[in-house]
């Protein structure tokens, strides 16, 4: 037993807190137990599972937004670049380079289809009913779209895909530029008759798409126009050659073997020659 009191005061100061950091140890040694487990096993489990899943989903998330980025820029700079070559706005060369592409048509040769075919112009109109750019009979569409619209084919994006359309399956079924053109342009019908006759269904259309050259196209359809003429004056013609010239086009199906039924496209000649 301690007698001097100044000596038990000595103990008590020293046994109070020494009790307490005791208590506070047993109170944070199994705390400390519990994060060292944490520490341990479970950021373990995030690093093998989570972490490389969610870094890569983050890294193809970014790497798709930059070939995105890619394609809008390359989109923007060839839309631009075909608007500045034939004078239309950048949205329309946009629609014409993008449809072209869709349905595997050079989009050079597209481009000059369109200017031939209507000068750019959404809303153009021929004499016997072609519509649009591409300047489409509205039972071409319907063939290609069934319940299509003749309304619809004032919509440049639709009208566009419509004639481009057409066309490929003239590319794919003739397998000659020159022959799809004279096709688009007179007819499929008219074009087989001619063939099957051997004569040749030339009538300076492809040269006017694929280089602009009117020359020819305008020679053939003047001499048409002027033989009509003539065969509605002639003395002593009859009556049903008047009323149904040479040169008169009216959309024919196709009949040739090798290929589905198809309208007649509308008809680059048949708007000027009729």
């Amino acid at each position: 037993m301690l007698t001097d009191p100044k000596v038990r005061a000595l103990c008590q100061r020293v046994r109070r807190p020494t009790i307490r950091i005791m208590t506070g140890l047993g109170l944070i040694a199994p705390v400390s137990a519990f994060m060292v487990y944490e520490q341990t096993a479970e950021p373990t489990v995030v690093e093998v599972t989570v972490a490389p899943a969610a870094e890569a989903l983050a890294r193809e998330t970014v790497a798709a937004a930059w070939r995105q980025g890619v394609i809008d820029r390359e989109r923007q700079r060839i839309s631009r670049t075909y608007a500045e070559r034939f004078g239309i706005p950048v949205d329309l060369a946009d629609d014409i380079y993008w449809a072209a592409v869709k349905e595997r048509i050079e989009p050079q040769l597209a481009f000059r289809l369109v200017r031939a075919e209507s000068s750019f112009e959404p809303t153009a109109v021929s004499p016997v009913g072609a519509v649009g750019l591409t300047q489409v009979m509205p039972s071409t569409a319907n063939w290609l779209f069934p319940g299509t619209r003749p309304d619809e084919l004032f919509i440049p994006r639709f009208n566009l895909r419509v004639g481009f359309k057409y066309l490929r399956h003239l590319l794919d079924t003739y397998g000659d530029p020159h022959l799809a053109l004279l096709a688009y342009n007179r007819g499929p019908g008219r074009v087989d008759s001619l063939l099957s006759a051997g004569e040749d269904p030339g009538n300076g259309y492809p040269e006017l798409v694929l280089t602009g050259d009117r020359s020819m196209h305008a020679a053939f359809v003047a001499a048409h126009r002027a033989a009509a003429s003539a065969s509605e004056t002639m003395p002593g013609t009859m009556s049903a050659t008047v009323t149904v010239p040479v040169t008169k086009k009216v959309p024919i199906p196709i009949t040739k073997s090798s290929s589905a039924p198809a309208p007649a496209a509308a008809s680059a000649e048949r708007r000027r020659a009729s």
